[in-house]
């Protein structure tokens, strides 16, 4: 099975390394020195300078090598989605896999995007709680495996390294999108928390807490509540929140700390800042009150609040059910 990955950043060239060596992989991407080293000498010297890739992993520039593959792995940044999928189209049948997290375009889940630019192909959603940094080096790693029919997760599970991933079926595939748009925006609430009382007793207070207003944010995205159970919820939110690989986590320790410049936003990309716009936009200034830590982090970012009075706030504030 002709298998392609978009995007050979720590992401794509982890999960090229998990496909079944049986399938022909190749990664796409625009960096010409990442696709020269990768051909001619077997790394990716750029994300992982220690790592020897295997053989059957080829990379390319060119979007006609990869326009016929039968799988497609998407592991470029969200904000580079619109412009990829409104340049390149791949053929009906195509099952598109969505690695990346955050917004399409606008307010416009990745999967809505891509199903209504190529509505003849299969869109799916592969999330979990996984850092590239240790599935490159076949530390087990799980994920949730959004699709819609049990045969086209099948497929897509065949084309994995059944002793290095760990999957789980679940058809609602917006559901998955919307957690992990969730939970990179409460990494960064607890990378704050951590910075300023590295307290485990304030951790575990304000992680329930989180846990709980995900649980009404939940219900106002008409998101379905068995997805919060599964590797795309409880399990990508904690390896996010709580783990300082984290990039959006990394953000609020600095913020935490006292380090926080607004230009860090627009240097790395931090999906957590881009979801907590988006999502506050869905929700009507009456009904803020029900989110007090989304809300307070929000006014946060726009320099209407102190991290002190963040923090007490959002430890204080009664549960909303």
């Amino acid at each position: 099975m002709k298998t392609a990955i978009l995007g050979a950043g720590t992401f794509g060239t982890a999960l090229a390394n998990a496909i079944n060596p049986e399938s022909d992989v190749i990664i796409y991407t625009i960096e010409p020195d990442v696709v020269d080293d990768i051909n001619k000498n077997r790394k990716n010297s750029k994300y992982f300078p220690n790592k020897t890739l295997p053989k059957h992993i080829k990379a390319t520039g060119d979007f006609a090598d990869i326009a016929n593959a039968e799988l497609v792995f998407i592991a470029i940044p969200s904000s580079a989605i619109a412009d990829f999928f409104g340049k390149y189209k791949f053929n009906a049948g195509t099952i598109l896999i969505i690695g990346a997290k955050g917004f399409a375009h606008d307010d416009t889940l990745i999967s809505t995007y891509i199903s209504e630019k190529l509505p003849d192909c299969c869109v799916c959603a592969m999330k979990g709680a996984s850092f590239a940094h240790e599935m490159i080096f076949e530390i087990p790693t799980a994920f949730t495996l959004a699709c819609k029919s049990k045969h086209t997760y099948e497929l897509i599970r065949s084309a994995l390294c059944d002793d290095l991933i760990v999957t789980e079926y679940f058809d609602d595939i917006d559901s998955v999108e919307y957690l992990s748009l969730f939970k990179n925006v409460y990494a960064i609430v607890m990378g704050i928390v951590d910075a300023y009382y590295n307290s485990p007793n304030v951790r575990f207070l304000v992680f329930t807490k989180v846990l709980n207003e995900i649980r009404v944010l939940m219900k106002h995205f008409d998101v379905n509540p068995e997805t919060l159970f599964k590797y795309c919820g409880i399990g990508d939110l904690s390896l996010t929140a709580l783990n300082d690989l984290s990039r959006n986590r990394t953000l609020g320790l600095l913020i935490g700390k006292g380090f926080f410049d607004s230009s860090m936003t627009n240097n790395v990309t931090l999906e957590g800042v881009r979801a907590l716009e988006k999502i506050m936009q869905h929700i009507p200034e009456n009904e803020h009150a029900k989110y007090p830590i989304m809300h307070q982090m929000h006014r946060l970012l726009h320099n209407q609040t102190s991290v002190k009075s963040f923090i007490h706030r959002i430890i204080f504030a009664q549960e909303t059910c």
